[in-house]
Formats: C-alpha cells, structure tokens, sequence
C-alpha cells in the first residue's frame, strides 16, 4: 500500500531570528517556548543573554566602584588616562585644556574617551533585537518614567531614526533608548556602528573644545584640589554608600 503524503510537507516554516532563539536553555516537552525577553525576566538566561547584559551590569557597577579613580587621575591632572577609564565629563574638559596648555595632541584627546563610551551600546542594540517589545512592556508597567521616557523616544525615533541615534549623546537625550530601539526596529547593524560612532565623536568633540576654551584655569582649578585629594575621594565613596543605602530603603518601603 503506497505511504500517505505528509501534510506538513508543503507548508511554509515560519522564519526563526537566531539572536531570539540562541542561547536559550532548552525546552522540556511539557513546556511551552517562551519568547528569550520573557526568560530573561524570569531568570533563565542562555550564553547569549550573559553576553548581551553582562557587560551593561558590569559597566553599571564599574561606573560606581571607579568614581574614586576617575577623580584620583583628574585631581592629579593625568586626563587621557581618565578619559581612557572613565570617559567622564570633567576628564574631556581637562583633555581639552591640555591640548591648549601642555601639548597633548587633539586625536588623543578626540579619540581616547571612545571605547569606554561605546562598550556596552552594541549590547542595547542587541539588546533591543532580542527581546524587543517584551522588555520595553516590563520597564513601563514597573516605573511610570519609563512609559514617558519610551513614548517620547519612541515618537522621535518613528520621525528620525538615524539621526535621533547620531543626535542623541550630541543633544544630551537618553541615547541607551535610541540604541534599543534600533535594534527593536532591524535597524542595520552596519549603519547603527557607523552613526553611533559619529555621535558620540561629536558628544565628545564638544566637551573638549569647551575645555580648549576655559584652558588654564581648568587645569589650575585641578591642581588646587588635588591638595584635598584624600578628602574629596574619601567623601565622594561616603555618598556613594548612602546614596545606595537610601535607594534600597525606598525600594523596600515600594514593595511592602
């Protein structure tokens, strides 16, 4: 007797992302696939979600731990090094006044600042590929300044996509939420790099020409503080602590 045709043969696979599916533990049986930004929130994370969020949390915490360190090598005027480690505001002024009053060359002072800028901005795009919509819903439902924050990205990415990425450090917008969106949106990865370069030169550019402007009195103000280095690590560290002590009381107090 001939075999019965399969009636699955002729129908159409659905296409499957390889960013939403890789890295996801595996399924059992009894289990329905959920989508990875609903396994992220409920804490089962594949190697690929490691590799997306990870350097976001560890950047987090870098940002807090290296405060004294940033301000250690700008009160003792070593700016590239600090734009190099921390990227900070104070640390390209300092690298612009230099480039006026001590020699150092304006590709360095342009060009230092950048990987420490940019290291976690591949992850939010990805970020925003992989879990889209899903993770976008979760911030909204759990902080209201989140759902103004998104509406009002999303409302300037819809009109200028591309430009709202190169823009957003220049103008000072939350460029994290940019960066999500095109992924969320299957913006290009090649032209997302190419724009998000260009943006944050030009966020950086602008900080350190303010700080070829003021001159030697930035530097002159570092010296004077760097007498009182001790005190102002020591105190920045103490503010640091209460700071985080204070946001998990209220976060305590929220979930009573």
């Amino acid at each position: 007797m001939a075999a019965m045709p399969d009636a699955t043969a002729g129908a159409p696979h659905p296409a499957i992302d390889p960013l939403e599916d890789a890295g996801a533990p595996p399924v059992g049986a009894d289990e329905v696939a959920l989508h990875p930004g609903e396994r992220l929130l409920q804490g089962r994370w594949g190697w690929l979600d490691v590799v997306i969020v990870g350097p976001m949390l560890a950047k987090s915490v870098y940002y807090y731990a290296g405060i004294p360190l940033g301000q250690w090598l700008i009160l003792h005027r070593h700016p590239i090094r600090a734009s190099l480690l921390r990227g900070s505001i104070p640390a390209l002024i300092l690298s612009g006044a230099g480039v006026r009053t001590s020699g150092i060359s304006i590709w360095v002072a342009l060009f230092a600042a950048l990987p420490y800028t940019m290291v976690t901005d591949p992850c939010f795009y990805y970020g925003g590929r992989r879990y889209g919509r899903v993770l976008i819903d979760y911030f909204c439902r759990t902080d209201p300044r989140w759902t103004r924050r998104m509406a009002r990205g999303e409302r300037i990415f819809a009109r200028y996509a591309g430009w709202a990425v190169f823009l957003a450090p220049v103008i000072w917008l939350p460029n994290e939420v940019f960066y999500f969106l095109a992924g969320e949106t299957r913006m290009r990865f090649s032209r997302f790099i190419v724009l998000d370069v260009a943006g944050q030169l030009a966020f950086i550019a602008e900080i350190v020409a303010l700080g070829y402007f003021i001159g030697q009195p930035a530097e002159n103000l570092a010296t004077a503080l760097s007498r009182y280095t001790l005190w102002i690590v020591a105190g920045t560290v103490i503010l640091i602590i209460a700071a985080s002590v204070a946001g998990g009381v209220r976060r305590a107090a929220a979930m009573r």
